[in-house]
This record gives structure tokens, sequence and C-alpha cells, in this order.
């Protein structure tokens, strides 16, 4: 086969097995962690919180699969199997990581019953923001080389870091996040949910790179994990400054009716941020 047109044929394939392990991922969110109708909430009921919650876990798949397809090829074959077990492996964490985070961060109601009876889009974005946190982080531990046990553990720092994040994020928030995500409050859900997802690119960066011992390691993961919650709550501090003109963005938020352009600044500044802290590092 010619020389440049080998490469295209593998490509197709790779992104074809990618697709079967996005179809299996929408299988296990339906199936294991939602238990619900797809077809029919979506298109019977035109559910949009479950079409955000399911576009943001779907997406971060695709993140996590970026770890799978990345790197020099062994192979037609061992390139094939290689992406089709880390893919499923990546799946798993991704499914684990936002059961225990959704247990942790929104521990007062059924996340199921408020995304998919009650097409609650508050919960939604904050669990979007959940599943794209996840697919970087996991994207970061496939593309560092190391015993599969360390990237294993590096995962669970993350995630514990993740939640302290979420917990710190609560905590200092002037509103009850829960009790405005319980009146379906979209635009809350919209700042929580891009605060997890800076907080996740930043913990994908600490998480990065090659297993080179635990003391260097660790201290590396700290440092980082350290230094991006430092930055993230300063920039919920300047959010209102540089991106509202000096305008309470939770305010706005928690109106009698609640800004969602105000949830959605807030979360770009996060996310913004968080890109800035990645690339200068």
């Amino acid at each position: 086969m010619d020389e440049h047109l080998l490469p295209m044929v593998k490509s197709v394939a790779y992104i074809l097995e990618a697709f079967a392990l996005l179809w299996v991922a929408r299988l296990a969110y339906t199936g294991f962690y939602r238990r619900v109708d797809l077809q029919a909430e979506l298109f019977g009921r035109n559910n949009t919180a479950l079409a955000v919650a399911l576009s943001g876990y779907l997406l971060g798949v695709v993140f996590a699969l970026g770890g799978a397809l990345w790197g020099p090829s062994g192979g037609w074959r061992a390139d094939l199997v290689g992406i089709a077990l880390s893919g499923l492996k990546a799946i798993a964490l991704m499914l684990v990581a936002s059961y225990l985070c959704e247990k942790v961060l929104l521990p007062r109601f059924d996340n199921t019953k408020e995304v998919v009876q009650d097409q609650n889009l508050g919960a939604a974005f904050v669990e979007a923001g959940l599943h794209l946190a996840n697919g970087l982080i996991v994207l970061s531990i496939q593309q560092g080389q190391g015993p599969w046990w360390s990237g294993l553990a590096f995962w669970a720092l993350a995630q514990g870091v993740l939640l302290l994040a979420g917990l710190l994020y609560e905590w200092i928030t002037p509103h009850d996040v829960h009790g405005e995500l319980e009146r379906d409050n979209a635009a809350v859900g919209l700042a929580f949910g891009g605060g997890l997802v800076g907080m996740g690119n930043i913990l994908s960066l600490a998480a990065s790179g090659d297993f080179t011992g635990w003391r260097e390691s660790l201290s590396f993961f700290a440092e980082d994990a350290l230094f991006g919650l430092v930055v993230l709550f300063l920039i919920k501090r300047l959010s209102d400054a540089v991106l509202a003109g000096g305008v309470k963005l939770g305010a706005e938020q928690v109106e009698a009716a609640p800004n969602a352009g105000a949830g959605l600044l807030e979360a770009i500044g996060y996310i913004g941020g968080s890109m800035l802290i990645v690339w200068v590092f």
C-alpha cells in the first residue's frame, strides 16, 4: 500500500474504534450510571438537562480516549488492542470518579431524579463539569510513562483534590450552592461546573509526566495542585472586577430570576484561567 495512504487507513481504523468505545461509554452511562431510556428522554420529553449531562460525559470520554490514541505506534494490531484496553479503563475510571464526586459534592439530593425527572439544568451543568474534569485527568495520566499502579494512585489523588476543591468552592461561596441547585438554578450550576473543569485542568497538569519515584512525583503533584487551588480561587475574586466590570457575579446568579450569563462568565473565568496556568507551566 502507498506509504501516504497507509497512515490514513490506520487513522480511520483508530477513529472507528474510538467511536465504538463511545458507543460502549453511552451504554454504560444509560445502563448502569443513570439507568434511563435515552431515546424517550431526549426526543420524547426534550430533556435538555439530560442532554447537557450526557454531552459533558461523552466529551469527557473523548478527552480520556486521547490518552489511548496518543503516543508512538506499536504496530497495527498492538495499537488496536492497546486503544481498546485503555479506552475501557478510561470509561470505568470516568464513571467511578463521577459517582464518587456526585456523592460527596451533591449529597443532599438524587442527581438522577434531578436531571432525568425534574430536568434540572443547574444539576446537569455541575455533572457535566465533573465529567469534563475527570476526562482531563484521565487523559493526562494515560499519557505518562510508569507502572499501571502509579497511574491509578495519582488518579485517586487527583480525585481527592478535586473533591476538596469542590467543597472549598461551596464553603467560600456566599450563597447556598445546594439550595440554589435544588431550585433549578442554572446560573449557579454553570459557575460551579466551570470551577470543576478549571480545577480538573490544573490537576491534569499536576498528574502529568512520567513516574520517577514516589518522593519526586508526589512533590511535583502537591506543588502544582496547591498552586492551582490558590490561583483558581484568586480567579474567583478577580472575575467580578475583570470580566464583569465590578458587578458581583455571585449576587447576579441568585436573584429571583437568576442571571445565567453571570454564571457563564464565572465559568469562563475558571476555565480560561486554568488554561493560562497549564500553558505557562
